[in-house]
């Protein structure tokens, strides 16, 4: 995952948290906000598992300071990576302020997309249920 698809990522993960997910509450649909929620830490966690083989590419080379920054310009990855899925596994309702939490946790500037991304948010129902089959 080079730069740019980092960015993409990222940009998945504002689309969901400022405008899919706060929809999903406004409806009262639960069972989607906690599948979007899974799709959120399951985007956080491609990011950090990607940031993380390119630190090690870095060290590979002997480029242990620039390995070094990247990680530590992610270091806020696995905390909100838990407290995502976390959330989206938890029954409990999901509530706006556990959303701004996530949001406050990840550490870079989350814009409101011009465009959506997602053009239909229900085709990810059932996305944590398959989160759980992948984890067996």
């Amino acid at each position: 995952m080079a730069d740019q698809d980092r960015d993409r990522q990222i940009k998945l993960i504002a689309e969901l948290l400022l405008v899919h997910l706060p929809e999903c509450l406004q409806r009262g649909d639960q069972a989607l906000a906690h599948d979007l929620l899974a799709v959120l830490g399951t985007a956080l966690r491609a990011i950090q598992a990607d940031v993380e083989k390119s630190a090690q590419a870095w060290d590979k080379r002997a480029y242990h300071v620039k390995a070094d920054e990247l990680r530590r310009e992610w270091d806020w990855l696995p905390g909100a990576t838990n407290y995502a899925l976390g959330l989206a596994r938890r029954p409990a309702p999901l509530t706006a302020e556990s959303l701004d939490k996530v949001r406050r946790m990840i550490a870079v500037t989350l814009e409101r997309p011009a465009r959506r991304q997602i053009s239909d948010p229900e085709r990810f129902r059932g996305a944590l249920k398959a989160l759980g089959k992948q984890e067996r």
